[in-house]
């Protein structure tokens, strides 16, 4: 039995049924306690990132958890999931974030890593028989259910809420990794989650807000739009001026090293 109990984030919108299915596999987990948050946006839909937010405020500064399980209401884990997740993050302290294998009902594998970097890349799928046999790390993590260091957590913040509803996993994937924590995948541990659950919507409303997020994420990460404008801030700092000196500082270097 592993001692200390792990936070468990859940966000609901309006499914009670797939909620207590979703709780009643938490309850099920081998070897592991849980403590359950259930943010319900159904009456003030606060959105995704928010929502999780709550719930890592309340276990990651506690000193009584290591360990928060962010986890949609529509992923049900495999009795022995949240072990397997838990031992593997106890075994190595530099993983931040890691993930298990995620299984339409079919038993097909529909995300096993992240194939590219870019949110709007591809999974890595693949049947079973095709899967690793140990830990691999991996681009971002799949926010539908994913287990954070609360260690980590302190360190880097919290899930950024400039982006609402999608990309918000892919950028504390990013944070952590650029902070020197590994993302992980974890092929013993098993959730059954149907991808399709929060890219397809007729809504229009939220289509805008997946769209504001993919762009703000890109201005953040793929451009870098938002870091140059934060780095020059300042009348002194333009382009211009840094890199002067970052050829000053690179010719210093160089005389250094031939002394």
């Amino acid at each position: 039995m592993i001692l200390k109990p792990v936070g468990v984030v859940i966000p609901h919108f309006k499914s009670p049924d797939a909620l207590q299915i979703a709780i009643m596999h938490v309850q099920k987990q081998r070897g592991v306690q849980t403590d359950i948050f259930v943010r319900d946006n159904s009456e003030d839909n606060i959105l995704f990132t928010k929502a999780v937010n709550e719930g890592l405020r309340k276990f990651s500064y506690s000193g009584d958890f290591d360990y928060v399980l962010v986890l949609n209401q529509d992923a049900n884990l495999y009795e022995e999931c949240l072990h397997q997740l838990v031992q593997t993050m106890n075994k190595n302290p530099s993983i931040g974030i890691c993930a298990p294998i995620s299984l339409s009902k079919d038993k097909s594998v529909n995300w096993a890593g992240s194939a590219e970097a870019f949110p709007w890349g591809r999974h890595i799928c693949s049947n079973l028989t095709q899967l690793p046999t140990t830990i691999s790390e991996t681009y971002w993590i799949n926010g539908a259910c994913m287990l954070l260091r609360t260690a980590m957590l302190r360190e880097i913040g919290l899930l950024d809420e400039n982006m609402k509803f999608i990309c918000s996993d892919a950028d504390i994937s990013f944070t952590a990794r650029s902070r020197g924590w590994k993302c992980i995948v974890v092929p013993s541990a098993f959730v059954e989650h149907e991808l399709s659950g929060s890219s397809s919507n007729t809504d229009e409303w939220l289509n805008t807000i997946k769209q504001q997020d993919q762009y703000y994420f890109a201005r953040k990460w793929i451009t870098g739009e938002l870091y140059r404008y934060f780095a020059l801030e300042g009348p002194q700092l333009t382009a211009d001026f840094v890199a002067t000196q970052m050829r000053t500082i690179q010719l210093n270097l160089k005389l250094s090293y031939q002394k």
